[in-house]
């Protein structure tokens, strides 16, 4: 996991919902949390194997009912992260 590829833009509400429904490896939950306070857009780098594993762990949350009212934008961050991995593409522009 020492390879970190993978640059996925994040506002705070998406880092909000990894930290609570993805349950990321230790180094991405600190870095997830370094940046928790702040409400700017940040750029998280990940390696391919943390995003693909993140995408299963969000995945897995959704599938088991556990977002409760979180569930749509869980869904989005979803699909825009598997974007990201399909694509290398993890700037937010895509959504404008």
């Amino acid at each position: 996991m020492s390879d970190l590829t993978e640059r996925i833009q994040l506002m705070p509400e998406e880092r909000e919902l990894i930290l609570k429904y993805g349950y990321p490896f230790d180094r991405l939950a600190k870095s997830l949390r370094r940046h928790a306070s702040n409400e700017a857009i940040k750029t998280i780098s990940m390696s391919a194997y943390e995003l693909e594993m993140l995408i299963g762990e969000l995945s897995r949350s959704i599938n088991h009912g556990e977002c409760g009212r979180d569930e749509d934008a869980v869904i989005d961050l979803c699909d825009r992260l598997e974007y990201a991995a399909k694509y290398g593409d993890g700037e937010l522009d895509i959504l404008y």
